[in-house]
């Protein structure tokens, strides 16, 4: 099985049998409905509302844009490669077109959540200066910069597997080119680390936010009030970073199997069928990503929450309203509403 001769390889075989066969390809197709749905939901809501876009909802909307992809090309490839042994899948130079897609869409997935910690840093550290650091057309200066180093980043892998073309991939197989090493230690290395300083940053950011409202609710308190909108708002940042937060820790759970994987591979030459089921697994973690993030959004925002909960109604249409709708538009439900507004409305 580890022999680099492709010609000793069927023209097409199953790697899994009916059951498991059938397991992992309705696994990997709920996660992709899942993702494409979600994060449709996510680009219709911003896109109906594109005349009043601010940085944040771009940065959102280019993030809803990548996952939406992953979930609509990169899963389906991925299975494509993963299940089926041939000289499509298994050669390096055919095989690795299968994986860019969901190379080079998480590449801009990190390079995304990045762009959103310079984003809340600036507007919660610097929220009289924000409107004029961050403009509609800077954040877009940001994101082509952001696309164009993370898809060359994704690419990378592309690169050196068409150096060795006709080596045959599959099993245990490495590939030989340098290139590819050098793009998985730096995803073993920079991962966790863009993690962890990704998570100090909004520490601080919710340090800071958390101070703003402590102040606001003194200025309340003695009489001091510096007004309804800039309570609004400095509510607004907070439930926005929290927001965030929870996209970058469900990020780290998503993605740090796959970097301890990667540091696996280097001390361990794991059998077929184990490097089969973990890599599986890690796979899936970090494509799952993309269907976690809209669900956090619909959660967070009532801009999101309604069209989404609307959605799972019209897919399960005996699940019950939530309360606001049976009260109606009780004063409870527009406190609830002030409450509630987040990010994409600011």
């Amino acid at each position: 099985m580890n022999t680099t001769n492709f010609t000793a390889w069927p023209e097409f075989e199953l790697r899994l049998g009916p059951i498991p066969l059938s397991l992992y390809i309705v696994a990997h197709s709920i996660l992709a409905f899942l993702i494409v749905i979600g994060n449709s939901v996510v680009i219709a809501v911003l896109f109906k509302d594109r005349a009043n876009l601010t940085p944040s909802n771009i940065f959102l909307g280019s993030l809803a844009v990548v996952d939406f992809l992953t979930g609509l090309f990169a899963i389906p490839l991925a299975i494509f490669a993963r299940v089926v042994i041939s000289s499509t899948t298994c050669l390096a130079g055919s095989r690795i077109l299968l994986f860019s897609p969901a190379l080079v869409l998480c590449a801009v997935s990190v390079g995304h959540l990045i762009d959103l910690a310079i984003d809340r840093y600036i507007a919660v550290s610097h929220p009289v200066k924000y409107a004029f650091l961050m403009t509609r057309r800077r954040s877009k200066y940001i994101l082509m910069a952001t696309w164009i180093v993370t898809v060359s980043f994704g690419l990378l892998p592309a690169v050196g597997a068409w150096m060795y073309p006709d080596q045959w991939i599959c099993g245990t197989v490495n590939y030989k080119s340098g290139a590819v090493t050098t793009h998985s230690i730096i995803v073993a290395g920079f991962g966790p680390t863009s993690m962890a300083l990704l998570l100090a940053v909004y520490a601080r950011i919710y340090w800071i936010a958390n101070r703003h409202l402590k102040s606001a609710s003194v200025q309340r308190s003695a009489g001091m009030d510096a007004g309804k909108v800039r309570r609004l708002e400095s509510k607004s940042r907070m439930r926005a970073t929290i927001t965030v937060v929870l996209v970058v820790v469900v990020f780290s759970v998503c993605w740090l199997p796959m970097c301890a994987k990667i540091v696996l591979d280097v001390f361990w030459n794991a059998p077929d069928h184990v490097q089969f089921l973990y890599q599986t697994g890690t796979e899936f973690l970090v494509l799952g990503n993309s269907a976690a993030n809209p669900s956090i959004y619909s959660m967070r925002s009532n801009k999101y929450r309604k069209p989404y909960r609307a959605f799972l109604r019209l897919l399960c249409p005996f699940m019950e309203k939530g309360p606001e709708h049976e009260r109606g538009g009780g004063g409870g439900g527009r406190r609830r509403h002030e409450a509630d507004i987040a990010w994409v409305v600011q």
